[in-house]
């Protein structure tokens, strides 16, 4: 099960705007991994159809409750630099701006074996609330905090109890102090915390263990690192899933993220139906 918000990306270099977000990078990942993976997100109706396209072209299962609902889809900008390092920024929520779940969508949520969430700001009100209510209890739950932009130290802390694996992309310095105090809150929660340092490796911080870092090999950015956090991601959980095992889960993760520094796009090509 995936939960999260898709959104329509404007890449600035070529003005294309193309189905996105991490949680629709995440449900195409899986789907051509063979795991089938059951969405629940919202598109708007005035602009949805690019999306509803990609969705149907991938066979990408989708909770029908409020899945059209009247205004604009979320959108983001998109800059990629020469060097194919990528900017994202100037997120509008769109028709998620006054987001709420269904009654049915919070029992499928509730009977899901696996749940991975993308944690922005417009599922964050109503992931604590499934939280306090102890909905979430049955499910694997693992949740992307991306870059922690909707999260300082508190907040991570209070949220990350609600999750058995957290996924952080941590774009600062190995012995920032702040790095220091998401590493205790993952150890506190008794959660296997993952962030990813994009060519530095991935540290790892499993319960009741002491954090390690895992090296990967450095491989040369043909395309863009665009999506290179989502695919990891969707590599490690397909793994997880299955075997729950975490090494193998990490090879899995590492190739994942290396195979997408060679997309101009957070997803390949083809996969948008574009040259």
């Amino acid at each position: 099960m995936l939960w999260g918000v898709v959104c329509l990306d404007h890449y600035t270099d070529t003005d294309q705007l193309l189905p996105g977000c991490g949680i629709l990078h995440n449900a195409y990942h899986l789907q051509q991994l063979g795991a089938a993976p059951l969405l629940i997100t919202r598109l708007g109706s005035d602009d949805g159809a690019v999306i509803e396209q990609f969705l149907n072209r991938h066979h990408i299962a989708v909770h029908p409750d409020q899945l059209l609902t009247p205004g604009s889809c979320a959108r983001i900008e998109v800059a990629v630099d020469a060097s194919g390092e990528a900017r994202v920024y100037d997120f509008t929520p769109g028709v998620w701006a006054d987001y709420r779940l269904t009654p049915a969508q919070e029992l499928c949520l509730a009977a899901a074996q696996h749940l991975h969430i993308v944690l922005t700001a417009p599922v964050l009100g109503e992931f604590r609330r499934l939280c306090a209510l102890k909905t979430l209890n049955r499910p694997l739950v693992s949740a992307d905090f991306l870059a922690l932009y909707d999260f300082d130290a508190a907040s991570f802390s209070e949220t990350v109890g609600c999750v058995d694996v957290a996924f952080v992309g941590w774009q600062g310095a190995l012995e920032a102090p702040l790095l220091q105090e998401l590493v205790r809150a993952v150890q506190a929660a008794d959660a296997l915390g993952v962030f990813t340092l994009g060519e530095r490796g991935v540290l790892v911080c499993e319960p009741q263990r002491a954090p390690r870092l895992e090296r990967i090999e450095a491989v040369s950015v043909t395309g863009s690192t665009n999506g290179c956090g989502d695919a990891f991601i969707s590599y490690f959980l397909d793994e997880y899933w299955r075997s729950c095992n975490l090494d193998n889960a990490l090879a899995r993760g590492k190739q994942g993220g290396a195979l997408a520094t060679t997309w101009r796009r957070a997803l390949p090509d083809a996969a948008y139906g574009v040259n």
